[in-house]
């Protein structure tokens, strides 16, 4: 069933659609079956249109019977989280859950008791979030149907080296949320290379249905574990640093990798690990800069040297 923002389906569509799954029923079956449903779920139809179209109502959702107090705070704390990372187009198709939520939690504080947990309970994150990019719902669902198509979109995006716009023909593969930002994972007509390209420099996305599709295999998770998805070139590398003690007692508790080592000598940690080399190890090893001296590799120490060397001038009073 469409969504509230998208055109609404005739009953011989959804009959069509059914069919293609197994379920042979009639138009007129499925149009007794919706007047049905429609007394009991949020369901709209358009009456001075022929054929008639239905979709869901913009504020779709049904109550969920029985939501324990338990429920309700996983979803009620799980907000605050999607609300600092999520693009607000998904969201908002979580509102009438959290709204649910919220009104379990309200019939709760009215009885006493365990009631006043919303205003107890808040997540904290453990770094800073950006706000979220805005990104139109529509364009958010044609992306949506050209990944799991396997369908080519022609697009107008721009990317931060680019003065205007750029016309390009992408292959979707997959969607990354990385941080407050979505990606489109996709390889680009004429680039055997797969790329991130941020979602919200797009400003037009069409379907190019009848685009021959390349017929290179992928995997997202080879993809995001490789360390393009970190934005770097995902080299793994023998990471090797002096640390203070503060940082070996952060380390402990969460280790940079599987294989991570610490060896304390006369009150010197030595960590080594196996790691990607990618813009965010080089981000987290500049929030610690303190309390951490890469010893190798060498190129990375003397990288990473010069930036704080660049920043520390910059500071520097004139």
């Amino acid at each position: 069933m469409p969504t509230h923002d998208m055109p609404g389906r005739s009953a011989g569509d959804i009959a069509e659609a059914l069919d293609g799954r197994g379920y042979a029923v009639t138009r007129r079956t499925v149009e007794r079956d919706l007047e049905h449903l429609r007394s009991v779920m949020p369901l709209e139809v358009s009456e001075a249109e022929r054929p008639q179209r239905w979709r869901w109502q913009r504020a779709r959702g049904l109550d969920i019977p029985g939501m324990e107090a338990a429920e309700a705070m996983a979803l009620y704390m799980m907000r605050d989280a999607v609300n600092a990372h999520l693009p607000s187009c998904f969201v908002e198709a979580l509102d009438s859950r959290f709204t649910q939520a919220d009104k379990t939690l309200r019939t709760l504080a009215r009885s006493g008791g365990a009631a006043k947990w919303s205003d107890r309970v808040r997540i904290a994150p453990s770094h800073l979030v950006l706000k979220s990019p805005h990104i139109a719902p529509k364009l958010i669902q044609t992306l949506q149907k050209a990944l799991l198509g396997d369908v080519a979109i022609e697009v107008l995006y721009q990317s931060l080296q680019d003065v205007e716009p750029q016309r390009r023909l992408l292959y979707p593969r997959g969607l990354l949320l990385r941080g407050s930002s979505l990606y489109l994972i996709a390889q680009q007509q004429g680039d055997s290379v797969v790329r991130n390209f941020a979602v919200h420099r797009f400003s037009s996305v069409r379907l190019r249905e009848l685009e021959p599709w390349p017929a290179a295999k992928f995997s997202l998770d080879a993809f995001s574990g490789d360390g393009p998805s970190q934005f770097g070139a995902g080299t793994t590398i023998d990471f090797k640093a002096q640390i203070t003690e503060r940082l070996y007692k952060i380390l402990s508790d969460s280790p940079l990798s599987e294989d991570m080592r610490i060896v304390e000598h006369d009150g010197e940690f030595t960590l080594t690990a196996t790691v990607k080399d990618t813009w965010a190890l080089h981000s987290w090893i500049l929030g610690h800069a303190e309390n951490l001296l890469v010893v190798k590799p060498v190129a990375l120490g003397d990288t990473l040297s010069a930036r704080l060397r660049a920043a520390a001038d910059a500071y520097k009073t004139p």
